[in-house]
C-alpha cells in the first residue's frame, strides 16, 4: 500500500482496487512452495499478465487504425499487404496480424506500418524494452544485457534480436547525436558552485576490424553444407579512438559534473569540438564570468584541435582568455625520464623530483629552472643520451609556458587532466577493449555515442528525444 501511495497513476482510489484484487487473484493461483519459489512464480505470472496487456494494446491500435488508407504526419499511404510480425516485450514476445501502408504519391514507394507508429515501437520493440536494451548497449554486450534481464526476472529476446536492434538504434543516435544535444543543452542549469569549465582531448586504442588490402576475395560456389568458421580476410588492428571531456569545476578545479566525448580512430577529432565548445557556450551564456580552460597531455595534435575550438569561442566574443595546462602528473613522468639520463643515483633523483614537484606548487618560474638544469647537464653526457635528452628539453620548450601551475591553481583551474584521463578508459577501455571484441566502425560508433551519453548523465533525456524518431502522428485519411 505505501508503494501504490508513491506513484501517481496508483494513487486513483479505483486503479488501487483494481491492483489489491488483482494481487489476491495472482496469489491464489501460485503453486504451494517456498518464499523464493512462489516468488519466482509470481514474477513469471505477472510477465505473463503484462506480455498480454502488451498484445491486447497493439490488437486495439491495429483495429483502431485499419483503413484503405491512413495519413502519417500529412502524408497519405495506402493499404498494402498483410503480415503477422512478432514484437519483443520486457515480457516475451507478442505475434501481431498488421497491415503494412505504401507512400500514394511514390511508385513502389517506402512502406510503413501505422501500428509501429502510433505505439512508438522501437525496431520491433516495445519502447521500454528499448530503452533497457540501449541503455544496456552502453554498459555490455548482448549477453551481458541479456543475462542482466534474464536476472530481473525479464524475458527478453536473442542475443542475435538484441545486437539487430542495438546496433539499429545505436546509429540512429550517432547520425541524431548533434541536434538532440543541442535539444538537452537547452534545458540543462549549471551546477551549483561552478567557477569554471576545462576542456580535455586524449586518445586510446580499440581494437577494429579490418581488411586486409588489396581487391576482395570472391566466394566460391558452395558444394557442401557450410562450416562456420574463419575466412581469414579480416585482420584485428588497434587503432586510437577519441575521447573529449567539458568539466565544471568549483574555485578549487574540483569537478563538479563532466561531460564526455567520444569517436571512433575512423572520425575526424574535429567533430567532437563543436560538441564540445557548444557546452562551454551555454554555460557562458548562463554565467558569463565563469573561467575558461584547456588542460590535457602534450600531444601537439590534440592542442591544435582544441585550440580551434577556443578560437572560435573568441571569435564569437565569449571569452578573452583561454588558460591552458598541461598534466601534472605527465610532465612529473618526463622529467623522471629525463632525469634517469643524466643523474644515474636513484636517492639523488628522488631528492630532485621531491624538490621540483614542492617548486612547481609554489613557484611559477620553478619550470624555467627545471629546464636551465637539464640544459646544464646537456653537454655532459654522452652523444646517445644527449640525443634522448634533446627530446625532453624541446618538449620543456614548446610547452613550459602551461606549466605554471600556481597561476592555474589561482584562477581555480585543475592541474590534472584525470577526467580525461579517466573518460579514454571509462567510455572506451571499459567497452570497447573487453576479452574477444572485435569493432566495425559503425558498430564503434554507435556504441561510444549511447556510453559517452550515459556517463555524461544525459541518457533520460536523450532516449526521450530519440524516441520520437519512431513515432508520428498517424490518422485515418478521408
Amino acid at each position: 500500500m505505501e508503494r501504490l501511495a508513491q506513484d501517481p497513476i496508483l494513487a486513483n482510489s479505483e486503479v488501487r482496487s483494481t491492483v489489491l484484487t488483482g494481487s489476491r487473484l495472482l496469489r491464489d493461483a501460485l503453486p504451494e512452495g517456498s518464499f523464493e519459489q512462489r516468488e519466482r512464480a509470481a514474477l513469471a505470472l505477472a510477465n505473463e499478465m503484462v506480455r498480454e496487456v502488451v498484445k491486447a494494446e497493439l490488437v486495439d491500435l491495429v483495429a483502431e487504425l485499419e483503413a484503405d488508407a491512413v495519413e502519417v504526419d500529412g502524408r497519405r499511404y495506402e493499404k498494402h499487404q498483410p503480415g503477422s510480425v512478432v514484437y519483443h516485450s520486457l515480457c516475451g514476445p507478442v505475434e501481431i496480424c498488421r497491415y503494412t501502408y505504401r507512400d500514394a504519391q511514390v511508385r513502389n514507394g517506402p512502406t510503413v506500418v501505422p501500428m509501429e507508429l502510433a505505439a512508438g515501437l522501437v525496431e520491433r520493440a516495445t519502447p521500454m524494452l528499448a530503452k533497457a536494451l540501449v541503455r544496456g548497449y552502453a554498459v555490455n554486450d548482448s549477453r551481458g544485457v541479456e543475462e542482466d534481464l534474464i536476472a530481473a526476472a525479464r524475458v527478453p529476446p536473442s542475443r542475435a534480436t538484441i545486437e539487430r536492434m542495438d546496433r539499429a538504434v545505436g546509429e540512429l543516435a550517432s547520425a541524431k547525436v548533434v541536434p538532440i544535444e543541442a535539444s538537452i543543452r537547452r534545458t540543462e542549469t549549471l551546477p551549483k558552485g561552478t567557477c569554471g569549465v576545462v576542456m580535455g582531448l586524449d586518445r586510446t586504442s580499440a581494437p577494429m576490424l579490418e581488411r586486409p588490402e588489396g581487391p576482395p576475395i570472391p566466394s566460391k560456389q558452395r558444394k557442401k553444407p557450410l562450416l562456420r568458421r574463419s575466412s581469414g580476410s579480416y585482420a584485428v588492428v588497434f587503432r586510437m579512438a577519441y575521447v573529449g571531456t567539458v568539466s565544471f569545476v568549483d574555485e578549487h578545479g574540483e569537478a563538479l559534473e563532466v561531460r564526455r566525448y567520444a569517436a571512433p580512430a575512423c572520425d575526424d577529432p574535429r567533430e567532437l569540438i563543436p560538441r564540445m565548445t557548444a557546452d562551454i557556450e551555454a554555460a557562458l551564456k548562463r554565467n558569463p564570468a565563469l573561467r575558461v580552460g584547456t588542460l590535457q597531455d602534450g600531444a601537439h595534435e590534440m592542442w591544435n584541435r582544441t585550440r580551434e575550438g577556443m578560437a572560435a569561442l573568441k571569435q564569437k566574443g565569449l571569452i578573452e582568455q583561454c588558460y591552458e595546462g598541461i598534466d601534472r602528473y605527465h610532465l612529473m613522468e618526463r622529467l623522471g625520464k629525463a632525469l634517469k639520463i643524466v643523474e644515474p643515483k636513484a636517492k639523488v633523483r628522488a631528492g630532485l623530483m621531491a624538490q621540483w614537484n614542492d617548486r612547481l606548487d609554489q613557484d611559477d618560474g620553478a619550470i624555467d629552472d627545471i629546464e636551465t638544469y637539464f640544459k646544464t647537464h646537456y653537454l655532459t653526457v654522452s652523444m646517445t643520451k644527449a640525443e634522448e635528452l634533446w627530446e625532453h628539453l624541446v618538449y620543456l620548450k614548446n610547452n613550459k609556458d602551461r606549466m605554471r601551475y600556481v597561476t592555474l591553481r589561482a584562477t581555480g583551474m585543475p592541474c590534472g587532466s584525470g577526467v580525461t584521463e579517466s573518460a579514454a578508459k571509462t567510455v572506451i577501455g571499459e567497452r570497447a577493449n573487453c576479452s574477444g571484441q572485435r569493432w566495425g566502425e559503425s558498430g564503434l560508433r554507435a556504441a561510444l555515442t549511447v556510453r559517452a551519453v550515459l556517463l555524461s548523465n544525459r541518457f533520460p533525456a536523450f532516449w526521450r528525444h530519440l524516441a520520437r524518431r519512431y513515432t508520428a502522428r498517424v490518422e485515418l485519411a478521408a
